[in-house]
């Protein structure tokens, strides 16, 4: 889902993220007055990164045989290229040159099989858009929550989507083991959230993304990497929130607050998702024997990547579709195998994802996008279309269909699995309600300075205090959380992700992937096609239709 800037912008309705600048450091930032959930040491990994330079392009290198990746590094380096990841679990290496000649000189290395860049040596991208502060006059007039279901966090009475999918029921079974561990894979999760803090490993989790000026504005750390534990974005803290936000008598509770939360940045500062990192969390993901992985996004620069490219891209772009596809499948067969549930949004045009059809969008980064026209019997959605991964579409209240979300005129051709909320609340502010990064905030004029929220933010974000500090109180020691409200199917996704890992809580053993997806397809409520709606002709039956799935998700009925 790419979220537009400004954080209480509730039309963020496509897949990949947009974000603003945040004001960082080297370290995360402290947790006062919240306990990590754990600093776990985390297994050997077959991912190994490195500070990039500067200036260059990003290119990926395939290497044909994942056992030769290490001497392929070797021999890269020794040409005086700049390596930005080793990755020998899946055959890649990535590197940033200025150079024009890395192609040649990498496909010359023995081993390796195709190097490919996104971005074209003419092309010239647009200034990064970093919003003004705003206005920071704080609030006064702070609308009161509706009251909270009993037991519940205080912001509970906002949460519709967790009363759609049951989830009361289901944490009279279980609110998730704390050895259940879900990976978002996104832009970052704040681990200064009072509601985030008590959930996140940070000793497991890992930033895979480097800072690129042209895009995400100027670098918050000397090294331009993201580091763990800052979201630059809002969107992964928000995903996050929704799965697993603590319940500790504070802002909101997630659908699986027992569980732990591992954060996998791949999300650049600007929202955009590369395959380099992409492919390195997914393995990471694998690495650590992670139990599920939550991807809100598809993979840039294309919305749908075809073998051989589509009528009209370059031979450069095809080529980089190829290496797409293929590295994406061997990340999805790895996760597979190390028994890693994958869960991802549908996507948010309103299309039919199972039709041949039009991409005017792509590429959306690193050359000029150009009508074309993609089949899906041949082009894939990355990750929606991978073997193994659970698409999510998205509900309104009252699980009506998302008018954005995507759909298929073929239900069975595995697109759309489930359905869960992610849209519009006919009443109060609307989307979905989860935490929000102070600092992006504060950039944003929502907060000022001490954390109180202003008149321009009033609307958008409400702010939840421990006993003692009142709403407009300043908040020095960063004890309140922010909560905005967001919605795409990027907010069903977690929906479905926080079930899964409620499943495999209530099961007392490791899960398959295969076997968390039929349970969820199982137990979710069937849903009737709705009437036709112009473009959208709904096929199927009440059991599975292309535009529910197998229906609803029903986390009281998935844990029993």
């Amino acid at each position: 889902m790419r979220a537009r800037r400004g954080v209480g912008v509730l039309t963020a309705l496509a897949l990949t993220v947009s974000g603003c600048t945040l004001v960082g450091g080297d370290d995360p930032p402290e947790t006062s007055g919240s306990t990590s959930a754990s600093v776990s040491t985390p297994r050997e990994t077959t991912v190994e990164t490195f500070d990039p330079p500067r200036e260059g392009r990003d290119w990926v290198v395939v290497v044909e045989d994942p056992a030769d990746t290490r001497d392929v590094a070797d021999a890269l380096e020794a040409d005086g290229l700049d390596l930005t990841s080793i990755n020998t679990g899946i055959g890649m290496v990535t590197l940033r040159s200025a150079d024009d000649d890395v192609a040649e000189r990498a496909t010359g290395v023995d081993g390796v099989s195709a190097a490919v860049t996104d971005r074209s040596a003419d092309w010239t991208p647009p200034d990064p858009d970093v919003p003004p502060a705003g206005d920071l006059t704080p609030a006064t007039d702070i609308p009161a929550p509706p009251d909270a279901p009993e037991g519940g966090d205080p912001f509970d009475g906002w949460l519709w989507g967790l009363e759609e999918i049951d989830a009361a029921g289901a944490h009279e079974v279980t609110t998730g083991r704390r050895e259940v561990r879900v990976g978002v894979i996104d832009t970052g999760v704040d681990s200064s959230h009072p509601d985030l803090a008590p959930v996140l490993d940070t000793g497991l989790s890992r930033s895979f993304v480097a800072d690129l000026p042209e895009i995400d504005g100027p670098c918050e750390v000397d090294s331009c990497v993201d580091p763990v534990g800052v979201d630059d974005g809002g969107h992964g803290t928000h995903v996050a929130g929704t799965i697993a936000a603590a319940a500790n008598d504070l802002g909101v509770t997630g659908v699986a607050p027992g569980i732990t939360l591992v954060d996998l940045r791949a999300g650049q500062d600007s929202g955009t998702f590369f395959l380099g990192p992409t492919v390195n969390a997914l393995t990471y993901a694998a690495d650590q024997q992670l139990d599920v992985a939550n991807m809100s996004y598809y993979v840039d620069p294309w919305l749908v990547a075809c073998p051989g490219g589509a009528k009209g891209d370059s031979p450069e772009q095809a080529d980089f579709q190829d290496v797409a596809l293929e590295l994406m499948h061997r990340a999805y067969d790895l996760t597979h195998e190390a028994g890693v549930t994958i869960v991802t949004s549908a996507g948010n045009e309103g299309a039919d994802v199972g039709a041949r059809g039009p991409d005017e969008t792509s590429p959306n980064y690193g050359d000029d996008a150009h009508a074309r026209t993609v089949d899906p019997q041949e082009c894939e959605r990355m990750p929606l279309d991978g073997e193994h991964v659970i698409g999510v579409a998205s509900i309104d209240e009252g699980a009506v269909r998302s008018t954005f979300s995507n759909w298929t005129s073929d239900p069975d051709d595995g697109r759309i699995d489930v359905a869960a909320p992610g849209g519009q609340e006919p009443d109060g502010r609307g989307g979905i309600l989860s935490a929000l990064p102070r600092d992006l905030a504060r950039t944003e004029g929502s907060v000022d300075d001490e954390g109180r929220v202003t008149e321009s933010g009033n609307q958008q974000v409400v702010r939840s205090c421990p006993d003692g500090i009142s709403e407009t109180d300043p908040d020095p020691d960063r004890r309140c959380g922010l909560y905005t409200w967001l919605q795409g199917t990027s907010m069903a996704s977690p929906h479905v992700t926080g079930t899964a890992a409620l499943i495999i809580s209530a099961h007392g053993e490791r899960m398959s992937p295969d076997d968390v997806a039929a349970r969820l397809r199982e137990t979710a409520v069937d849903q009737p096609c709705p009437a036709d709606e112009g473009s959208v002709t709904c096929a199927g039956t009440t059991q599975r239709n292309g535009i529910f799935g197998e229906g609803v998700v029903d986390a009281g009925a998935a844990v029993r």
